[in-house]
């Protein structure tokens, strides 16, 4: 009985462990990488001529605080400044 039970329990753990011996999917990491292929393709695709950056700032400008944009203004002048050093 004690056999049969010890052997149940080895051919359960053996059953487990099974996937992590089998190794990656290969089939579906490559599925996943031609679906964000594709996605990328689609949004490079939609961007305007001008580019994404453009696109990008106009709506950080329309998104952000009359404030906020000055002090953005006023940290790029200095980081310029810095650089010119």
């Amino acid at each position: 009985m004690k056999k049969l039970l010890l052997t149940l329990v080895c051919i359960s753990t053996l059953s487990a462990a099974f996937p992590a011996f089998a190794g990656p999917d290969w089939q579906l990491i490559n599925q996943g990488r031609k679906a964000k292929q594709a996605q990328m393709m689609q949004g490079a695709n939609k961007a305007p001529e001008a580019g994404m950056d453009h696109q990008m700032g106009q709506k950080m400008d329309h998104q952000m605080d009359p404030k906020t944009h000055e002090k953005m203004d006023q940290m790029m002048k200095d980081c310029q400044d810095m650089m010119k050093k």
